[in-house]
């Protein structure tokens, strides 16, 4: 059908003239119905022949179709992945990592949404994401937590204030200073109300917000200071605002959360691979280097 000869197409299978024309004579054969008729050298297809090759390429298509994408499959380049963040990281690191996802994966379909960490624990557990990342701790039913490198929180101030002479800020150094807060269901947040309450060190807390994006850009207005992760620092370059690291070390930690008792696929687990280098990376750069100063 596509050499228009038996010639042309031994050549093409790379057997002999003769197998040709006795493998075409037995199709005919079984089939009934003549395939081709002679017209010199050159075959014709009949209307039968040319009926029952339309299906037949179809079904060549459909087998080659399975082999790529069984083959995307082995090699991580097609499917789905579903997933959920919060929205610390939703700007910087997540967005970041989709794209070094998208790189080499460019069939896969991905759909991120940027939620709490209760509904991420939740959602995931009742896969309807594949997987989450969240500032949670402990065991909760349904999930798998698997840490992150750890990345050190920074302390965010309005331009020229007197504290931003300081090489490092200290929870001493924010004594009765305005203090923008996150919110009350983040688990930094937590971190950095105990950590003054224990020193005994009041702050002027102000202002709430529940995404550290906004923290930033209340800080930058001059209204106070505050304490973050470096991912959201990390969006808002172009702000008018001082980065110093804060002392004593104060982690932002992150899990990535999996179904328990559910095999990861092979794009969870290479998506969470380029995270956990992304969140390598930001540790181990200096904060002067990854913010405005």
């Amino acid at each position: 059908m596509l050499t228009g000869s038996m010639t042309n197409a031994a050549e093409f299978l790379r057997i002999t003239q003769p197998a040709v024309s006795r493998l075409v004579k037995d199709l005919e054969t079984h089939l009934k119905f003549r395939l081709f008729r002679r017209a010199g050298n050159r075959l014709i297809p009949t209307h039968e022949g040319t009926t029952l090759f339309a299906e037949v390429d179809r079904f060549y298509v459909g087998i080659d179709r399975i082999a790529k994408i069984a083959s995307d499959l082995q090699h991580a380049k097609a499917g789905s992945l579903r997933v959920a963040s919060i929205s610390a990281l939703s700007l910087s690191c997540i967005t970041e990592a989709i794209k070094l996802f998208h790189i080499d994966r460019p069939a896969v379909s991905v759909m991120h949404e940027s939620l709490n960490t209760r509904l991420i624990l939740e959602l995931v557990a009742g896969r309807h994401f594949d997987i989450g990342f969240a500032d949670a701790s402990g065991e909760f039913p349904g999930v798998d937590l698997t840490p992150l490198p750890p990345v050190e929180a920074v302390c965010v101030l309005p331009p020229n204030h007197p504290v931003a002479r300081k090489q490092s800020i200290g929870p001493d150094d924010l004594r009765d200073l305005p203090f923008i807060s996150l919110g009350k269901s983040s688990t930094f947040r937590l971190k950095v109300d105990r950590l003054f309450n224990d020193a005994r060190i009041p702050r002027q807390e102000i202002l709430e917000t529940t995404l550290a994006g906004s923290a930033i850009a209340l800080v930058a207005s001059g209204l106070g200071v505050s304490i973050v992760d470096p991912f959201s620092v990390s969006t808002l370059r172009g702000r008018r605002f001082v980065v110093r690291p804060f002392r004593p070390r104060l982690t932002f930690d992150v899990v990535a959360v999996t179904p328990s008792h559910h095999q990861s696929s092979k794009l969870c687990s290479e998506f969470s691979g380029i995270m956990r280098r992304l969140f390598k990376s930001m540790r181990a750069t200096p904060v002067a280097d990854r913010v405005p100063s």
